[in-house]
């Protein structure tokens, strides 16, 4: 009787496919964990970005903050910046809108937000006034898919935040 020595190909070759299946899992689990580490990223920024206003808010309570979605940013960023310029309490509330709303990313196509790298891909934010209450609001579509360059998916995502007045 013969002695065996060593694995024969039928051996190797399924240690070949089960490792194989167990990289391809892998390699799958990891992608998805990439897209969900992204959605978890940008809804992050979208609080951070939310944070930010407030305490701008905070900061100038007596102005008005007041600003709809579809509306770009007002002012230009450098405004202020000068000695000369005069920079009431309405001056400043609306360049820290101009300054929120171009971090946001939906409104690149703004030329205020020219050199502006923004936070968030394509969202839109309004802040509105609900009683006694500022209501700031975070739009954008999270997770999107392009084909041929064109997006053709993705998930709404909205975060409304309410601050005291």
């Amino acid at each position: 009787m013969k002695k065996q020595r060593g694995m024969g190909m039928i051996e190797i070759l399924m240690a070949v496919l089960i490792t194989a299946v167990g990289l391809i899992g892998i390699t799958g689990m990891q992608a998805v964990s990439l897209k969900n580490n992204l959605s978890a990223l940008n809804r992050s920024n979208a609080i951070f970005l939310t944070g930010t206003m407030m305490d701008r808010i905070r900061a100038n309570p007596t102005a008005d903050f007041t600003t709809a979605i579809d509306e770009g940013p007002q002012v230009a960023l450098d405004s202020c910046a000068a000695s000369s310029d005069i920079c009431n309490k309405a001056a400043v509330a609306d360049l820290s809108i101009a300054q929120w709303k171009c971090s946001l990313g939906g409104y690149q196509d703004d030329a205020i937000c020219d050199g502006i790298f923004p936070v968030l891909p394509d969202a839109q934010g309004a802040i509105t006034i609900s009683g006694s209450d500022y209501v700031i609001s975070i739009q954008w579509t999270d997770r999107v898919a392009y084909a041929d360059g064109v997006k053709t998916g993705g998930q709404p995502v909205s975060l409304s935040s309410t601050l005291r007045r």
